[in-house]
């Protein structure tokens, strides 16, 4: 009888261990606060329900449901109240191990403000086997183009460099532009001083033709003033030409008086009828007539 009671206490005490480590194992906490989230994906990954909720890599909640709508899955999890989530967090679905299946990570952040936990968390898709497999399946697809692109080219190039007349004439080149080089190396080592000279003379050119425009420029200057300043007397000029032109019009000053004086504008006509008709007379009978001009 005793020995029955102990393989039974020892029956209990196994199972309590085994199930005190499964809950362990999958977020089971006695007592423990917890709030939910719900994260949005496009796919899971093959996450199910009752998966682990990893918080930086520690086990800190667990998945309650997953729910397909509208062309995205919802998962919505509980998540320990120590856990704090920041407006760079991110939230992912990964394999910690080989056996342990998916599991939801969330990578906390640390940037201010804290994430709003009430709304809908915009989740990172999973990176599965799939996926891998399609990528490397494009990279395999893009290496083999590539490989056959380079054995078009050596093909060609074999082809090309394997006929005799094709090898001779790349080795005349090559001859040719070796002693084309050493031509050029020759010509610049004894023409290296003349060279230096023509710099030498150019940058005195360009110097003299910087010194000859500022020149011009000054000269420029001068003669612009000098200009504005006969265009100035020119003005005044101008001016009093115009006070006499108006002095003369108002009859002031001799010149004004002999241009609006008409009695002494009738007088000079008569003088010069007179001395016109003297002139007549004279021409016609000569200096017989005695002229009296007092």
């Amino acid at each position: 009888m005793k020995n029955e009671l102990k393989v039974g206490a020892a029956l209990l005490l196994s199972l309590v261990i085994i199930v005190g480590g499964i809950m362990w194992g999958k977020g089971f906490r006695l007592q423990a606060q917890r709030y939910m989230i719900s994260v949005k994906f496009t796919n899971t990954g093959g996450l199910e329900p009752g998966a682990n909720v990893m918080a930086n890599g520690v086990v800190k909640g667990r998945v309650h449901s997953i729910e397909f709508n509208e062309g995205y899955v919802l998962v919505t999890a509980s998540l320990d109240n120590d856990v704090n989530l920041y407006s760079d967090y991110i939230a992912t679905i990964e394999s910690p191990t080989v056996m342990a299946g998916s599991a939801l990570s969330i990578y906390t952040g640390d940037d201010l403000p804290k994430a709003d936990v009430t709304q809908v968390l915009k989740g990172t898709d999973p990176q599965g086997v799939g996926s891998l497999v399609n990528r490397m399946s494009e990279f395999t697809d893009r290496l083999e183009v590539t490989l056959s692109n380079l054995d078009s080219v050596l093909i060609s190039s074999n082809l090309i460099l394997g006929d005799t007349s094709n090898r001779k004439n790349f080795a005349r080149f090559v001859d040719h532009a070796a002693s084309t080089a050493e031509s050029t190396d020759e010509l610049l080592k004894t023409n290296r001083a003349a060279i230096e000279n023509s710099l030498s003379n150019l940058q005195a050119a360009l110097a003299s033709t910087r010194e000859l425009t500022e020149n011009l420029n000054r000269r420029s200057d001068s003669t612009l003033a000098a200009v504005d300043s006969a265009m100035y007397a020119l003005s005044g000029v101008a001016k009093e030409v115009q006070t006499l032109v108006a002095s003369i019009n108002a009859g002031e000053g001799t010149v004004g008086k002999l241009v609006t004086d008409d009695e002494l504008y009738q007088k000079l006509n008569d003088a010069l009828a007179q001395i016109d008709s003297l002139s007549s007379d004279l021409r016609n009978n000569g200096l017989r007539h005695r002229i009296v001009i007092f």
